[in-house]
């Protein structure tokens, strides 16, 4: 039985945080009832009783200098909270700020209880964390509070995190709808902070109107191109359209910057239903956006609450958000396709930008995007844009947010956010372990002398779990043959039989069966030993879709992936994946099921099986001039209804060789948005391991960071029903070790981080030459791949009149 992990996510919140409300206008937006109803929401799901709870504590007078002056902080503490009249005009001197007299000592302890919270992950008392604290930080400024916010919450603990515990990089994602300029400056000339912000803007028309949030504000000094700024040039959008973002800029850049430390500034004010962003997000993308930020740092996630206005999806958002911090499944989200060509648009200016400081932005030709860029500039020229110089002598009162919708526009919103979160329900995390392995000792029955595909290879693998302890986290499902009629799933009545005459089959008659042209060898083993794979390969199955586990790892042999229907090939005799997806379709009527194969070599095997099949997607990574011969090219991309669905990543030269980064940026760049615009109801995985360095026959460089990184990524998918099955490796150190990256990666341990500078960077001859190509193959099948959209050559002269006739009218 598998033993309950230890509490791993910390969270922190005080009930004096609740006081600070808005003394003139009781139902701001900004209210108590934000935080309240997500403790109410979490406390409902059971999930703090999973958390270690840190106290807010206030923060000191030196914390808070960290950032902002010292005439601020003296400001606020003697703001005249007694007198309502002077209070107002107090805070008219700052934009969009209230107070009251509880607002000091609850700014405080957000910073306080940030802190405690940062220093419980860098010691190791927690692998990250949720601070639910008000008021907000992201808009504050080193000696101006804005926009609902005192102190910068978020500035704070990253000068901290440098400061303290000598971290040397910290990237701040920040997806609140509105820009945090706050944050932007504080660290706009400086790469020991890679700030990367997706917001509102409308070309400058959105709050807080600054031209420094747009996408050509890339920082200064030190800082230049560690400044990202993602312009969202029009409200009403989706998932789709943040997961092309994320894919095509947040994580390719965030990987190769590597972090000791993930901050994000969470404004759950882009969620479906709030009035302030008009953005169409659902509620459990955000469990899914913090998955991948948790394949960065080692784990060290902490996540500080920024805005957020409608109160049903802000609680829901904060609760995806504590769950995947807690290692939940992610729940499945709609088929995400046909991102908006404005978000295209903006995507292509940011990476045109951006290119010359991110190596992983080079895949992509982004020269057509220079018009867009002109387009964008001119249209922000129009814009009534924010001079700091000029300020006003005193600002509006902060409003009550007054939103302008009819009854029939309110009743689709509350439709819309009913639906969704009827689309997303909570389930009850497993209580057992929630990996399942598959071992047995029989397999290694079948040798052959000196052959690399030899029996220490599953021990190998067992050996790195029962060492490493990983085997008693997990749960082991007992192995059995497969029948005849799961194997004709696959293989033909005729090959099956064949390979049955090998039980009783002489020496010599073994011998004369030439199963070498085809790098096979027979023995009187190996037909029981093919079957008890293939069997112990559904048991797995089984127990995930009954929810015996959630996901699991296949120690078995022989492989399978290069089978045919009636053809063993490649040390492989039953095709163990595809029978496992054949299985799923008939006995669980499954429509749509991912395989990615990272074996060294194309699993040609598997790609004949659904050449034609739309139900199932097969992505390979592979080295293309390798076994097996004249296969595995990224132009064969199926056939008829299949057509689009054989993706293969073929590495076009391994030389040099492919490393982690090349693997990571293919995933990021092709195997995400695919699979996302796809929406698998199950993965499988071909998980060879003879693309890594040293093996015996594969030529690759992978670590166990690249194998541990591709499975973190893929149990954002299918409600995180992963089974990966042993392929090929053939070096039994290197079995050992990725073996048990997988296994403790699966059990949602922090997936291996880099750990050779090279290995961070996508190669000009790898990653650079090949994933450009499969995105021009494939770009016809799927929408979710980076594109820049299309424009004619009179399109900048009539933008140009356009623009002009707009100026005159404005004027």
């Amino acid at each position: 039985m598998a033993t309950q992990p230890s509490a791993t996510t910390g969270y922190t919140y005080d009930e004096l945080m609740l006081k600070h409300e808005c003394p003139w206008a009781k139902h701001h937006h900004e209210s108590p009832l934000r935080l309240s109803s997500i403790i109410d929401r979490c406390r409902e799901l059971n999930l703090f009783d999973r958390c270690l709870f840190v106290k807010s504590t206030k923060a000191n007078d030196e914390d808070i200098l960290l950032y902002h002056k010292e005439s601020l902080l003296k400001s606020l503490s003697q703001a005249p909270c007694e007198n309502i009249e002077q209070l107002k005009e107090f805070c008219r001197k700052y934009e969009d700020v209230y107070m009251n007299e509880f607002s000091f000592e609850a700014a405080q302890l957000a910073v306080g209880g940030s802190l405690n919270l940062l220093n419980s992950i860098m010691t190791n008392q927690c692998r990250n964390g949720f601070a639910l604290v008000r008021p907000p930080g992201h808009h504050a400024m080193e000696n101006d509070m804005n926009g609902f916010c005192l102190f910068n919450n978020v500035v704070i603990t990253a000068k901290t995190a440098l400061e303290k515990y000598n971290s040397k990089r910290v990237l701040i994602l920040d997806w609140d709808v509105h820009h945090g300029q706050g944050t932007q400056y504080a660290f706009y000339d400086t790469n020991k902070v890679l700030y990367i912000s997706t917001h509102r803007y409308e070309y400058g028309h959105f709050w807080p109107n600054r031209v420094e949030s747009d996408f050509d504000a890339i920082g200064e000094g030190d800082g230049k191109g560690f400044n990202v700024n993602i312009p969202l040039n029009k409200t009403g959008l989706k998932n789709a359209d943040y997961l092309y973002i994320f894919f095509n800029i947040i994580l390719p850049i965030a990987y190769e910057y590597d972090p000791d430390l993930v901050l994000v500034s969470a404004g759950y004010d882009v969620a479906l239903g709030c009035p302030e962003g008009e953005m169409k997000l659902t509620p459990d993308i955000f469990g899914h956006l913090i998955h991948y930020l948790k394949g960065l740092a080692n784990g060290k996630v902490m996540v500080l609450l920024e805005g957020g206005y409608c109160i049903d999806t802000l609680s829901e958002s904060a609760a995806w958000t504590l769950r995947s911090l807690l290692g939940d499944p992610c729940s499945p989200l709609q088929s995400c396709v046909n991102p908006d060509p404005i978000v295209k648009k903006t995507v292509a200016c940011c990476k045109n930008v951006l290119k010359g400081y991110w190596q992983s932005l080079k895949i992509d030709l982004t020269d057509e995007g220079e018009f867009w860029i002109e387009e964008a500039r001119r249209k922000r020229a129009l814009a009534p844009l924010v001079n700091d110089h000029v300020r006003p002598a005193q600002y509006d009162l902060t409003p009550t947010l007054v939103v302008k919708q009819t009854e029939e526009q309110k009743l689709k919103i509350q439709q819309d956010i009913k639906r969704a979160l009827e689309l997303a329900p909570h389930r009850k995390p497993l209580e057992r372990g929630r990996t399942l392995i598959v071992y047995d000792e029989a397999m290694k029955k079948f040798s052959s002398r000196n052959h690399c595909e030899r029996p220490g290879r599953i021990e190998a693998i067992w050996r790195g779990l029962r060492n490493s302890g990983l085997d008693q986290r997990c749960t082991m499902i007992s192995s059995r043959y497969a029948t005849k009629e799961e194997i004709l799933l696959v293989h033909s009545d005729m090959f099956y039989e064949f390979l049955k005459s090998t039980k009783t089959a002489t020496r010599r008659e073994l011998s004369e069966l030439k199963g070498a042209l085809r790098s096979i060898e027979y023995s009187n083993d190996v037909f029981d030993n093919a079957l008890l794979a293939t069997g112990s390969c559904l048991n797995m199955v089984d127990a995930i879709m009954s929810n015996e586990g959630g996901n699991g790892f296949a120690i078995v042999r022989p492989p399978g992936h290069h089978a045919h229907c009636s053809m063993d090939y490649g040390f492989c005799y039953f095709n163990n994946v595809s029978v496992c997806a054949r299985y799923l379709q008939k006995n669980y009527n499954l429509q749509r099921i991912l395989i990615v194969d990272f074996d060294y070599h194309m699993g040609d095997g598997v790609k004949d099986v659904f050449y034609e099949d739309p139900g199932v997607l097969y992505i390979s990574l592979h080295c293309a001039d390798a076994f097996p011969p004249n296969e595995g090219h990224p132009k064969d991309s199926g056939k008829d209804k299949g057509l689009g669905f054989n993706v293969n990543i073929g590495w076009l030269s391994f030389d040099p060789p492919a490393v982690d980064a090349d693997y990571i940026n293919a995933f990021h760049h092709v195997v995400l948005p695919m699979a996302y615009e796809y929406n698998p109801e199950f993965v499988l995985v071909c998980a060879g391991f003879d693309a890594a360095e040293g093996d015996r026959i594969g030529w690759g460089k992978l670590s166990t960071c690249a194998y541990s990184q591709m499975t973190h990524m893929l149990l954002s998918l299918a409600n995180g029903r992963v089974l990966e099955v042993l392929e090929g490796g053939y070096c039994l150190s290197q079995l050992n070790v990725c073996g048990s990256a997988c296994v403790a990666t699966l059990l949602g341990d922090p997936p291996v981080r880099c750990s050779e500078d090279a290995a961070k960077y996508p190669q000009d001859l790898v990653s650079l030459r090949t994933i450009d190509l499969i995105k021009n193959i494939h770009r016809p099948f799927w929408s979710s791949l980076f594109s820049i959209p299309v424009q004619d050559d009179s399109a900048i002269d009539q933008l140009a009149e356009s623009l002009e006739q707009k100026a005159m009218i404005k004027n």
